[in-house]
């Protein structure tokens, strides 16, 4: 009985110090999901959407917006003036808010392996 308490005894012991620390992760934040949507932009044409539109869009559905960028799919098409041209905004928000984003046509950029960042233009192609 004497050796089934002390090993009882070394159990408590190792697993304090995971106890001490377990409380201290508990206020640490997710990190940022990024999101991605179509600008609607085609080769050849001014027009589709800016980054900051699609941002106020998921604001206007009580998405915060961490972060607003502008990128490209990936994807290779065929050039050919009113085809799209991949250009996507690239948007961070937080992770538990992809429901929300999805409905309005937002997916994880995540799905996108072949995805990459570009500069946002300085004025919009309108």
């Amino acid at each position: 009985m004497t050796r089934a308490l002390s090993l009882r005894r070394l159990a408590a012991l190792a697993c304090l110090p995971l106890a001490l620390l377990l409380p201290a992760c508990a206020g640490v934040a997710a990190p940022p999901l990024e999101v991605y949507q179509s600008l609607g932009s085609r080769q050849c044409e001014r027009g589709g959407r800016t980054p900051a539109e699609l941002a106020e869009l998921l604001r206007a559905a009580g998405v915060p917006v961490q972060a607003v960028g502008c990128g490209h799919d990936g994807r290779m098409r065929p050039m050919v003036c009113g085809a799209a041209d991949g250009r996507i905004a690239i948007i961070a928000i937080p992770a538990e808010q992809l429901a929300t984003a999805e409905q309005l046509g937002f997916w994880p950029l995540s799905a996108l392996p072949d995805a990459r960042r570009l500069p946002c233009p300085a004025e919009p192609v309108r």
